[in-house]
C-alpha cells in the first residue's frame, strides 16, 4: 500500500477504526431499526448519492482489504486483554461508535464490516475506507439515522485520547491546505517539504466541532457553525474530503462530481419524529413562548427563541398538536453569527488559521487559468466572534447541544444551572436515551472521580475498557469544551422549560 507523507495520519484512523469491526450482525440486546437510508424515499439524484456515499470513493485514503482482515482477526482474539468482546456487535459500538449496515444496503458491502466502511475495487486492488456514515449516521433511541452525527464515534488518536463523540473532520481542510506548494500556479500540489503553514497548523490546538444533521441543510443557505461553503457548493466540501496524493489535480474534477452527489442525498435527509405522543395544549404554549406570542412571568433578559432560531407555523392540513410534524419553517439566519458567550475556542481558531485559507484561496488563480472556475474551492473564517445559531429541526434527536457537544440535554440548554461540570455518557447501549429531559443519558462525575480515571487510562491499550470508559467522560473545563452562555432560558419557569421542551419535540419528521 503507498502511504503518502501527508496521508500517514488518515491512514492511521482507517486503521485505527477497522480495529473494532467485524460483522454486521445486530446488536445482541435489541435490534436496531434505520431511518433514512430507504431509496424509495429519495429522489433519483438523491438514491444515486446515497450509493456513492456507499462505494467509498468520497475519500481518496484505503486499507488493504486483506490488511484490514487480518487487523480484525487479530482483535478478536484479544478479549481478555481488552476487558470485553471485541468481536461483538455491543463491543464494536462501546469501543468505537461502530453500528451495523442497514439490511438494504447493496454498494460497498461486505459481510465483514459496518455502515460507516465501504469495500471497493481501485486500479485492480480490492480496498477498505471509511464513508461519509462513519461520522454522519448516528443512533438515537436505538434508530439509527442518515445524516445524524455519530456522537459515539472514536476520533482519538491512540497517542492522544480525546472525549467521545468528539469532532475533529472539519481540520481535514486547513490541514490539506497547509500543504499545498503554489496554489496558484500549481494547484492542488503537495510541498516536498514542510511548509510554514503547516507548521502554524500544528501550532494552534484544535477544540472540538460537532456536526450539524444533513438534514439541517435545507433550510439555509450556507452550512455549519460560521457561515462557510453554500449547500450546493461541492468544490469547496470536496476539500474536506480530500487526503494529499500526487494526483489531486488530475482527480480533482471527478471528486467535485462524487460530492455533488453525496450533498444532493445529504439535502434530501430528514429528521425522525419524536417517539412519543405529545401533550398538545403544553405544544401550544412552548410555541408561543418560543415565538414571544406570549412573554415569560420574567422577561428581563429574556429574547424570543425565533430570533435566533426561525419561525415555525402549522401547516393548515395539520391541527393536531399531540403529533410531531407538520411545520413549516421560515429560517433565514445561516449568514448570521452571534456570540451568545458559548465556548469560543472554534472560532478564534479559526481565525488563527486565516493565513491558511489564503493560501487555499489562490486556487481561484489556477482553476479560472484551466477554464473550470466550477471547481474552485473556497475557504472561510469568522468575519467575528460567535457561531451561527441553526434551526431546530429534529432537535430533539441531535443531542449533545451547543457546537461543541457539551450540553447533554436540552433540559439543561434551558436552564445552565443544571449543567453538568464533568459528565460520562452512557456509550455502552445504542438504545440509551432520556426522552424526558430530552437528550443523552449521562450521570455527573466530581472531579475527583474524573482525575481517578484519567490515572487509570494512562499506559493501557487505545481500545481497552479503561481508556474507552475515559473518554466517555466529558470534562467542560477542557480546552473548547466549555458549556457556559446561551442563558436566555434561566428567565423560564420550570412549567415554562417544560412547555418550550413540548414544543420542540414537535420539530420533527418527514414533512418538515
Amino acid at each position: 500500500m503507498w502511504l503518502p507523507r501527508h496521508g500517514i495520519r488518515s491512514t492511521r484512523y482507517a486503521i485505527a477504526i477497522l480495529l473494532s469491526i467485524t460483522s454486521t450482525v445486530g446488536l445482541a440486546s435489541e435490534p436496531l431499526a434505520y431511518y433514512g437510508f430507504d431509496v424509495q424515499d429519495h429522489s433519483a439524484a438523491a438514491q444515486e448519492g446515497l450509493q456513492e456515499i456507499f462505494c467509498g470513493r468520497c475519500f481518496h485514503n484505503a486499507v488493504p482489504l486483506v490488511t484490514a482482515r487480518m487487523l480484525l482477526r487479530a482483535v478478536a482474539g484479544s478479549p481478555k486483554k481488552l476487558g470485553y468482546d471485541p468481536d461483538s456487535a455491543d463491543g464494536r459500538f462501546y469501543a468505537s461508535g461502530r453500528l451495523p449496515s442497514p439490511p438494504n444496503r447493496t454498494s460497498g458491502a461486505d459481510p465483514s464490516f459496518g455502515l460507516g466502511e465501504s469495500v471497493f475495487v481501485r486500479d485492480g486492488a480490492q480496498l477498505v475506507n471509511i464513508n461519509c456514515f462513519t461520522c454522519h449516521a448516528g443512533v438515537v433511541n436505538g434508530q439509527v439515522v442518515a445524516g445524524l452525527a455519530n456522537n459515539h464515534v472514536n476520533q482519538s488518536d491512540p497517542k492522544n485520547l480525546r472525549t467521545r463523540g468528539d469532532n475533529f473532520g472539519p481540520y481535514a481542510v486547513w490541514r490539506l491546505g497547509a500543504q499545498l506548494a503554489d496554489p496558484a500556479n500549481e494547484g492542488m500540489v503537495v510541498a516536498k517539504e514542510k511548509t510554514e503553514l503547516e507548521t502554524l497548523f500544528e501550532s494552534v490546538e484544535l477544540p472540538p466541532v460537532d456536526p450539524m444533521p444533513w438534514w439541517l441543510m435545507k433550510y439555509k443557505k450556507l452550512d455549519y457553525w460560521y457561515a462557510d461553503a453554500g449547500i450546493h457548493d461541492a468544490a469547496s466540501f470536496s476539500i474536506n474530503f480530500t487526503t494529499a496524493h500526487p494526483e489531486m489535480n488530475a482527480h480533482h474534477a471527478d471528486h467535485v462530481k462524487v460530492v455533488a452527489k453525496a450533498l444532493a442525498f445529504a439535502r434530501e435527509t430528514q429528521s425522525p419524529l419524536f417517539p412519543n405522543s405529545l401533550d398538545g395544549e403544553l405544544v401550544r404554549k412552548g410555541a408561543d413562548l418560543f415565538h414571544g406570542r406570549t412573554p415569560p412571568a420574567e422577561t428581563r433578559g429574556f429574547v424570543s427563541c425565533k430570533t435566533c432560531h426561525g419561525t415555525y407555523t402549522r401547516k393548515e392540513s395539520q391541527t393536531d398538536l399531540n403529533q410531531s410534524g407538520s411545520w413549516a419553517v421560515a429560517y433565514d439566519f445561516s449568514h448570521v453569527l452571534r456570540n451568545l458567550k458559548t465556548d469560543g475556542s472554534y472560532n478564534a481558531t479559526l481565525q488563527k488559521l486565516k493565513p491558511i485559507a489564503d493560501h487555499i484561496n489562490k486556487l481561484e488563480v489556477y482553476f479560472t487559468a484551466q477554464g473550470i472556475p466550477e471547481l474552485i474551492p473556497h475557504a472561510a473564517v469568522p468575519s467575528q466572534d460567535g457561531y451561527v445559531a441553526p434551526p431546530l429541526v429534529g432537535v430533539w434527536a441531535s443531542a449533545p447541544y451547543f457546537h461543541n457537544g457539551s450540553v447533554p440535554t436540552i433540559e439543561a440548554v434551558l436552564n445552565s444551572e443544571t449543567r453538568p461540570e464533568i459528565w460520562a455518557r452512557d456509550n455502552r447501549d445504542p438504545h440509551a436515551y432520556d426522552l424526558e429531559k430530552v437528550g443523552m443519558r449521562y450521570r455527573s462525575l466530581s472531579r475527583a472521580e474524573f482525575e481517578q480515571s484519567a490515572a487509570g487510562a494512562v499506559g493501557k491499550p487505545f481500545l481497552s475498557r479503561a481508556a474507552i470508559d475515559h473518554g466517555a467522560n466529558y470534562d467542560t473545563k477542557g480546552f473548547g469544551h466549555g458549556n457556559s452562555g446561551h442563558t436566555f432560558g434561566d428567565r423560564l419557569s420550570a412549567d415554562e422549560r417544560r412547555a418550550v421542551i413540548e414544543f420542540l419535540k414537535s420539530l420533527s419528521g418527514p414533512d418538515m
